[in-house]
């Protein structure tokens, strides 16, 4: 494989980095709010979060690109810590819906105030003219991204 040029690897070194950053600051922030989750738990919690009231593991799944099982073994995990409610459908009792506890909506608050807190330092610092070209590139970084 060829090596990369110098600006591939500053714009490598730049996503991971950044990408290891937000990871680290998420996880102090979660330990704070929360301390018996993960970061991966809580990504769950926000994808239930975007499918309620009517959320099934197949949303859940789809939202996360992972497979039902692996979004049951989740969801099994949360309901035990008190975050998830799992119920059956009346009539058709394969299927689950769901629905996130008072302690999971606190936790999503706290998470939420976090990256809210994130992007105003973040954006706090540039000039209007600088924050349309990151985003601009972000966006394009972004739509990247989720064609893989």
């Amino acid at each position: 494989m060829p090596q990369m040029t110098p600006q591939e690897q500053k714009l490598n070194d730049f996503l991971v980095g950044v990408f290891n950053d937000i990871l680290r600051l998420e996880e102090a922030s979660l330990r704070q709010s929360c301390g018996n989750l993960s970061v991966t738990e809580l990504h769950v919690l926000d994808a239930v979060s975007h499918c309620a009231p009517q959320c099934g593991m197949a949303d859940i799944a789809a939202a996360l690109k992972v497979t039902a099982g692996t979004a049951t073994v989740a969801v099994k995990t949360l309901e035990q810590k008190g975050y998830v409610v799992r119920t059956r459908h009346e009539k058709d009792k394969r299927r689950v819906t769901v629905a996130l506890t008072d302690a999971a909506q606190a936790v999503l608050a706290h998470h939420e105030a976090f990256h809210t807190g994130l992007v105003r330092a973040v954006a706090h610092g540039l000039p209007a003219p600088e924050l349309d070209a990151l985003s601009a590139a972000l966006s394009r970084l972004h739509d990247y991204f989720r064609t893989l």
